[in-house]
This record gives structure tokens, C-alpha cells and sequence, in this order.
């Protein structure tokens, strides 16, 4: 629910709101001069920034945290470079349904067009790597934008979103804000029959073996997995994902 009635604040302030509002706890990244706004308003809330030494590396880490909490690590990166060394994290936490959002810093919206330090079209670049890719070009925008980003991160099947923040809207002010975050649908259970019918044809099976996938790593499929194993003692593989299960 966007609420256009809160009280007036720099966009960059409104970016961590939005993710305190939504249960993001970790942010990973490098700072730079295009993002450092972002950075500033972190310095007074309760999310935990870890500086990292490669953009790369904070796309992995924020990946890890949404695989093993299934809330999007997100990564804080600044224009040029900093976006583009995102990629190889990036298009592995969407091949692999880890969430993560990464915040690129970009150039004012007035040099976007020219050929001036670190300009460069930041959603072409990462588009092919994420299932959503967003710029902010209005800071009365910017929470909503940060919400689809999580939205997008977080619905099935998984993977990374990334926001363009450019750096006079970051600076800029705005009063809007979502003021109630909705949950983010879960997938219901399979229908009964279809269930019972899994049960007899392995029931039923000479050597049924049991192939665990990219999700079985998972808390809830684990468990849901394990229980199973420990009642009937049927053998299990596992892909590369669900090692360890």
C-alpha cells in the first residue's frame, strides 16, 4: 500500500526504510560516489553493512543470505564498475532461485545521455541477468520500485532483481512510502489426490529412488524431506543444489 502522506525525506533514506520494512537485515557492498547517499542514511538504521573488497563478492553474499533465510541479501554497489562487476553474482542467484537485490548507484538523470564519467544504460546491462530490472526516474518512485524489487526477488521461481538509483534522485526528496508491505504470496500444497497418488506409485514401486533438486536444500523441503526418508528408508540423489540434504 503506498501511503503519499508521510513525512518528507531524501529518497536515499526512503530506499532503507522500504527495506526495514520488509525484513531485509543485510546489506553488502563498496561504496562510491554515485551511491554514497544510500550509504549515508544506512549509518542510522538497524541494517548490518558488511564492506566487501568486489562487487561480485556482495552479489554472492547477498545470494547466500536469501538462500539460507529465503529473504533477499542485497547488494550496494556504485555506477559503472561497481554495476557491472554485479553480473557473474547476479546470474547466479537467478539460475540458482537465490534472492538478492542489488541498489546500483548511477549518474544524475541529466548526464545520462552524455558521455561523461561512468554513464552508461544500467538496466540493458543488467536485464539479461535478473527477472526484474528497474531505474528510479522520479524519487516519489523509489519505495515502489524497492518493493517490486523484492516482490520480484522473492515469488517463485527465485532469483536476483536489481534497482538503478541515479544520484540526484537519490538526493532528492520525497513523501511517499509504503506503509503496509504485502506478504509475499506462498505456493499452496499440491491437491490431495495428487498426493495420494505420488504415495501409491512409490508405494508400489520395485526400487523407487527419490531425486532431490534445486529447492530440497531448502529449510522447509529439507525437513519435509528428512521425515520422509527417516519413515520409509528410500534411497535418495541429490543434484548439485540439494548437496548435503
Amino acid at each position: 500500500m503506498v501511503d503519499m502522506t508521510a513525512n518528507t525525506v531524501r529518497s536515499a533514506q526512503r530506499v532503507v526504510e522500504t527495506l526495514s520494512a520488509f525484513g531485509i537485515q543485510y546489506i553488502f557492498g563498496i561504496a562510491g560516489g554515485k551511491i554514497d547517499a544510500v550509504f549515508d542514511a544506512l549509518l542510522d538504521s538497524d541494517l548490518e553493512v558488511v564492506v566487501c573488497r568486489h562487487e561480485q563478492n556482495a552479489a554472492f553474499m547477498a545470494a547466500a543470505v536469501g538462500r539460507l533465510t529465503g529473504t533477499p541479501g542485497v547488494a550496494l554497489v556504485t555506477s559503472g564498475p561497481g554495476t557491472t562487476n554485479l553480473a557473474t553474482g547476479l546470474v547466479t542467484a537467478t539460475t540458482e532461485q537465490d534472492p538478492m537485490v542489488a541498489i546500483c548507484g548511477a549518474v544524475a538523470r541529466a548526464d545520462r545521455l552524455k558521455r561523461t564519467h561512468q554513464t552508461m544504460d544500467a538496466v540493458a546491462a543488467l536485464k539479461p541477468f535478473t527477472k526484474f530490472t528497474g531505474e528510479v526516474d522520479d524519487p516519489d518512485n523509489v519505495a515502489e520500485t524497492i518493493a517490486n524489487a523484492i516482490r520480484a526477488a522473492t515469488t517463485a521461481p527465485r532469483g536476483a532483481a536489481a534497482v538503478v538509483l541515479p544520484a540526484d534522485v537519490a538526493a532528492a526528496s520525497t513523501a511517499v512510502v509504503i506503509a503496509h508491505p504485502a506478504p509475499i504470496s506462498a505456493l499452496g500444497t499440491a491437491p490431495f489426490g495428487q498426493i495420494e497418488q505420488a504415495a501409491n506409485l512409490i508405494r508400489s514401486a520395485r526400487q523407487p529412488v527419490l531425486f532431490a533438486g534445486a529447492r530440497a536444500g531448502d529449510p522447509a523441503p529439507c525437513a519435509a524431506l528428512r521425515a520422509l526418508l527417516a519413515a520409509t528408508d528410500l534411497p535418495i540423489v541429490e543434484t548439485f543444489q540439494a548437496a548435503g540434504l
